[in-house]
C-alpha cells in the first residue's frame, strides 16, 4: 500500500489523505500508514506536512516522533510538528474532563497506555491529571502514578494533602505512600486525621510512611497506633515501634 501510495504526486498523495476511503481505516492502521509516510525519503513536504497534521488529529502523542522534524527544512512542515507537539492532550479543545471521561471508558490495558502517555507531561497541567487517575480503581494505574509523582523533583504537596478529605480509602492510601516515599512533613498537617481513618489500608500506609520520617516526630503516633483496635495495625505498629 505505502509504495502505491510513494508513486503519486505530492498533489495526489494529500489528496489520498482526505478521502473518505482513507478516513474509513481503523485508527491505528491510518496511524501506521501516516508514520511510514512520514517517515519515507520519498515523501513530500507537503505530504508530510499533511501527514503530521492528520496524527495530530488523532491524537497520536509521541512526542520524540514529532521532534524529530523540527529542523526540516520546509516551514510547513515545521508548524504542523509544533502543533502537534503543543497539543498535550488536555488542552487545545481536548479538556481535563472530556480525557477523564474518555479513559473511563476504556479497558484496563488502554487505561494504563493513556496514564503512561500522561506520565510524559511535566508542569502543573500533568500534575492535576495524574492526581485525578488516583482515583482509579485500576490498581496497576494508581501504582503508576504513585511512582510517577513520588519521584518528582517538584509536587505541590501542599494540594495533594487537600485531596485526603473528599477522596475514596484506596486514593487516601495512594495520597500517604506518595508523601511518604518523599519524606514530605506536611503529611503531619492531616495526622490526627489519618491516625482514626476509618479504613485499615489507610492506617497500615500512614505506619509505612512514618517508619521513614525522622524517629523524634513519629514516635509518640508510632505508640498510639499500637493501640489500634485491628489487629493487623497494631502488630506492624509494635514491630515498627520495636525499631525506634
Amino acid at each position: 500500500m505505502i509504495a502505491d501510495f510513494l508513486k503519486l504526486t505530492p498533489a495526489g498523495q494529500v489528496k489520498y489523505l482526505k478521502t473518505e476511503e482513507f478516513a474509513g481505516l481503523e485508527r491505528e492502521k491510518r496511524i501506521e500508514f501516516l508514520k511510514e509516510v512520514a517517515l519515507s525519503e520519498k515523501t513530500s513536504s507537503k505530504c508530510l506536512a499533511c501527514a503530521l497534521k492528520i496524527l495530530r488529529e488523532l491524537k497520536f502523542r509521541d512526542r520524540e516522533f514529532y521532534k524529530r522534524f523540527l529542523e526540516h527544512p520546509d516551514s510547513s512542515v515545521i508548524m504542523a510538528c509544533k502543533k502537534a507537539l503543543s497539543d498535550r492532550g488536555y488542552s487545545n479543545g481536548f479538556g481535563f474532563f472530556p480525557l477523564r471521561e474518555l479513559v473511563k471508558k476504556q479497558n484496563n490495558e488502554k487505561k494504563l497506555l493513556t496514564v503512561r502517555q500522561i506520565v510524559g507531561e511535566t508542569g502543573q497541567a500533568g500534575e492535576d491529571m495524574l492526581v485525578a487517575f488516583l482515583a482509579e480503581d485500576n490498581l496497576r494505574v494508581r501504582e503508576l502514578v504513585v511512582r510517577e509523582l513520588s519521584g518528582r523533583a517538584q509536587l505541590d504537596e501542599s494540594r495533594l494533602l487537600g485531596f485526603l478529605s473528599h477522596s475514596l480509602w484506596y486514593t487516601r492510601a495512594a495520597i500517604v505512600e506518595i508523601l511518604g516515599n518523599r519524606r514530605s512533613q506536611v503529611l503531619f498537617q492531616k495526622i490526627d486525621a489519618l491516625l482514626d481513618d476509618p479504613n485499615v489500608e489507610v492506617r497500615l500506609q500512614l505506619l509505612a510512611a512514618l517508619a521513614k520520617q525522622d524517629r523524634g516526630l513519629v514516635k509518640d503516633h508510632i505508640l498510639r497506633l499500637t493501640r489500634d483496635p485491628h489487629i493487623r495495625v497494631s502488630k506492624e505498629a509494635k514491630r515498627i515501634f520495636a525499631t525506634i
